[in-house]
């Protein structure tokens, strides 16, 4: 029976994977999540210098899908939204704003869910060397709905050189973001699309004489990790200096720097660590053995004999493997059904986690990774001790139904029968 479902599954999951979703149910299911969702966007700025006076603060807006409302037209899902960035000196006047209205298409239910698929703005801001207020509002036009955002920034210590910015981590995406054409910030603490390396901006003011900038990198030997930046002297009253690290000094559990200023026997440090993901793994996948469970509905018998006692490295390469056997689209670079596998994965951890249990390993979650939502739910509503309260749960598109029971009334949904059955 097993072997059966593993045939049949293997295929299937290809194709639920190309199947467009109804809307109805998943808008009721989250409907409150989604009014409540429009603050929880991104406000993030970037600052290094512009002259030895003045900072360039290069601020963006991003807003995950997940923030916004979206409605079914068609055969698509549809949301549109004003955003604003606003800066303000220290008594709180008003010197810039800038108003985006905007809206996102999408033929994909499962993206108008996603915290990781994002609308972007931004702006530079030349400020000197003050107190200041960066303030942002949201608002979704269809849940009228608004949430805001603020950043305080402080830079009138900036002028006790030498001084060290915070360095900034681009990537490659296409487009003008305020950096060099096709650079991108790193706006969250992970990367997943190292290509042949990163690009560290470092910067910082400085005084007369010469100065020294080091790094240090964390895991490697003392010879290998430490490296000059710069080593000069510059009248500017500020430096910008960019390192490229390659793939090699990357790691996928991530990277530790260290940097250093030194000038006129002074020295100041500051810390970052990068989070590195490698190619070809979802963002949704941060643990390889919690993700490698969370494969259970769709891994054949000999995949979890081999699996059996695997740890680490092992397990990771196990785990790349078995999902580039089942990646639709081997010749890119993105293996659209481990995303969408982990997508749905993420979607059920939040609307049917229980306490004792993770919302992946409840019959819900099962039927909701292997199918996505149904196109039609029937709940009961008995108050009665003598009968189950139930859901059931149609797929049209497939001709299928699954049929879940509360005996306890404690919420906990089972199949009323087992899914490899005559079910499937």
């Amino acid at each position: 029976m097993e072997k059966r479902f593993v045939r049949k599954i293997s295929g299937f999951i290809l194709i639920i994977f190309l199947f467009s979703v109804n809307y109805s149910f998943c808008q009721r299911q989250s409907k409150n999540k989604i009014l409540s969702n429009v603050g929880k966007y991104s406000l993030i700025e970037f600052s290094k210098p512009f002259s030895k006076d003045s900072i360039l603060v290069t601020t963006f807006v991003e807003i995950p899908f997940q923030s916004l409302q979206f409605i079914k037209k068609e055969n698509s899902f549809f949301a549109s939204y004003d955003v604003s960035i606003s800066l303000r000196n220290k008594k709180g006047k008003r010197i810039f704003r800038k108003m985006w209205s905007d809206s996102i298409i999408t033929n994909d239910y499962i993206q108008t869910q996603s915290k990781y698929r994002t609308k972007k703005h931004f702006v530079n801001l030349k400020v000197g060397k003050n107190e200041y207020v960066i303030d942002s509002e949201l608002y979704d036009k269809d849940t009228r709905n608004k949430g805001s955002k603020k950043i305080k920034l402080d830079f009138s210590k900036k002028d006790k050189t030498p001084i060290l910015f915070e360095p900034i981590v681009v990537t490659n995406l296409e487009g003008n973001w305020g950096f060099n054409d096709g650079e991108f910030p790193l706006t969250g603490k992970r990367i997943t699309n190292i290509d042949d390396g990163i690009t560290l901006i470092i910067s910082g003011f400085v005084g007369t004489g010469q100065y020294q900038v080091e790094m240090f990198l964390d895991g490697k030997n003392e010879k290998d990790g430490f490296i000059v930046l710069e080593s000069e002297e510059t009248s500017d009253g500020y430096f910008i200096t960019r390192h490229k690290l390659k793939k090699d000094d990357l790691s996928r559990i991530g990277l530790n720097l260290k940097l250093i200023i030194k000038q006129n026997g002074k020295e100041r440090s500051i810390f970052k660590n990068i989070s590195i993901f490698k190619p070809g793994l979802s963002g949704f996948v941060n643990n390889v053995e919690n993700s490698f469970q969370q494969m259970k509905y769709i891994l054949t018998t000999d995949e979890r004999k081999r699996a059996k006692g695997k740890k680490g490295k092992e397990l990771e390469s196990l785990f790349l493997s078995y999902w580039k056997e089942r990646d639709p689209t081997p010749n890119t670079s993105i293996n659209e059904l481990m995303e969408e596998y982990y997508i749905r994965v993420n979607y059920v951890n939040e609307y049917f986690n229980m306490s004792w249990r993770e919302g992946w390993e409840t019959d819900f979650g099962m039927i909701y990774i292997l199918f996505g939502p149904p196109d039609q739910i029937e709940r009961s509503n008995s108050v009665s001790t003598s009968s189950s309260i139930y859901q059931i749960w149609y797929y049209n598109r497939l001709n299928k139904q699954f049929v879940f029971k509360d005996q306890n009334g404690f919420g906990d949904f089972k199949l009323d029968r087992p899914f490899i059955g005559q079910n499937f």
